[in-house]
């Protein structure tokens, strides 16, 4: 890459939203480049999260993206390994009827979801004999498991073939927007990084004496902050508000050869687990609502499984008696105020995809493709996010999420 060089745009962060975004931009003919510190995503939210695609929400918008999203993952499955094995959510009385109330925008919206009463659970589901606590159940048909890894490799394959340049291993250290476009000031590694020096970096805002590489200069017409969890730092350089902040997720893998359930996709409990079949293993989530905001990458391990996933697994079903911890990770959603997504127009010349909430891959390529218009014509097309503009939050306009784990 020429360091004179400039292009339309520069995306910060070319994780599984960035490289989505890339994609869309290079097909409208626009000369991109997208950065990160880790292309390959050790850190990633996108690579640590379980898979999940569904378009059952409760906002419009939320489910329009996520329906057009799925549409798309349906056209590729055999590229992305998308299984359309549905989504099974369990509801205890005080969300069931919240749930009731929006079936029909569901459907209105084009997204088939059945109600199913406790005693057709077990019908549906033999393993789920336990039923207690359970008002209600919603099955959502066009909903499945993806491999993210795979859907980024996706997006970024469609985007160098239509031109799109990606950098690896690349801090940027700060940023100047002005009306004559974007100058970024950066970093790169003069090596592959190790993981400990990849958290460094990512979780205290710079490379530190014991990291080397070269400093560099970038400029583009406009950016774009595609850099999930990390996008506080961007803000912070550019002057502009920030909404997000990095919490912590736990997921466990655990062996149980009692049962089998690759016959089904996501079931969500009325306890807030979720889980499905993951290759001989059981992938099973929770998230504490009590989890502090953070760069927070480490795993409880055994404890975690012990304390929040067995328990609340083997009170649904029996089963689960004899489960046992095989691993897991952490990771990190962005959250913003709403539990929605924040994209658009952030200031001239700065545009933004972040803060999705666990949403990341199930809205990816619609995201990439609202954003995309937006910057190449100006407004949007026939997908339109404006309901996610950050300037909701100054206008108390809020796209509250209620349905999010």
């Amino acid at each position: 890459m020429n360091p004179s060089e400039r292009f339309d745009i520069i995306l910060v962060g070319a994780g599984i939203v960035g490289s989505s975004v890339a994609m869309a931009l290079a097909e409208h003919g626009l000369k991109v480049l997208a950065i990160d510190i880790d292309l390959s995503g050790r850190l990633s939210s996108s690579e640590k999260n379980a898979g999940g695609v569904r378009a059952t929400w409760w906002q419009p918008v939320n489910i329009a993206l996520c329906r057009a999203s799925i549409e798309y993952y349906v056209r590729v499955r055999a590229e992305v390994s998308f299984r359309q094995k549905g989504y099974l959510w369990l509801y205890d009385e005080k969300t069931w009827q919240a749930a009731l109330d929006h079936i029909d925008l569901q459907r209105n919206l084009g997204h088939p979801i059945e109600t199913l009463r406790p005693a057709e659970l077990t019908r549906r589901v033999p393993e789920l004999d336990k039923l207690d606590g359970i008002a209600g159940a919603t099955f959502s048909p066009d909903d499945g498991l993806i491999n993210p890894n795979l859907l980024k490799e996706h997006y970024r394959h469609r985007a160098i073939r239509s031109g799109a340049q990606f950098l690896d291993r690349v801090y940027v250290m700060a940023i100047h927007s002005a009306a004559s476009g974007a100058h970024l000031e950066c970093w790169q590694s003069d090596r592959p990084l190790s993981d400990e020096g990849l958290g460094r970096i990512m979780t205290q805002d710079g490379p530190g004496e014991a990291e080397t590489g070269r400093t560099f200069e970038l400029t583009a017409n406009a950016i774009a902050i595609t850099s999930g969890a990390w996008a506080p730092a961007v803000f912070r350089s550019l002057g502009l508000a920030n909404y997000t902040e990095p919490i912590r997720r736990q997921i466990c893998l655990v062996d149980n050869r009692a049962t089998n359930l690759s016959r089904y996709g996501m079931i969500v409990d009325t306890s807030g687990v979720y889980f499905h079949n993951e290759g001989p293993h059981i992938l099973a989530g929770y998230s504490p609502p009590d989890t502090p905001p953070g760069y927070h990458f480490n795993y409880d391990g055994e404890s975690f499984f012990q304390n929040e996933i067995w328990p609340r697994l083997f009170a649904r079903m029996n089963v689960m008696e004899r489960l046992r911890h095989v691993t897991g990770w952490a990771g990190l959603y962005e959250v913003s105020p709403d539990r929605s997504a924040i994209v658009g127009r952030a200031a001239p010349g700065v545009y933004e995809a972040h803060s999705f909430s666990g949403r990341g891959v199930m809205q990816s390529w619609a995201i990439g493709q609202a954003l995309a218009e937006l910057i190449a014509n100006g407004k949007y097309g026939a997908l339109d996010a404006t309901a996610l503009s950050r300037e909701r939050f100054v206008c108390g306009e809020q796209v509250w999420e209620e349905l999010h784990i």
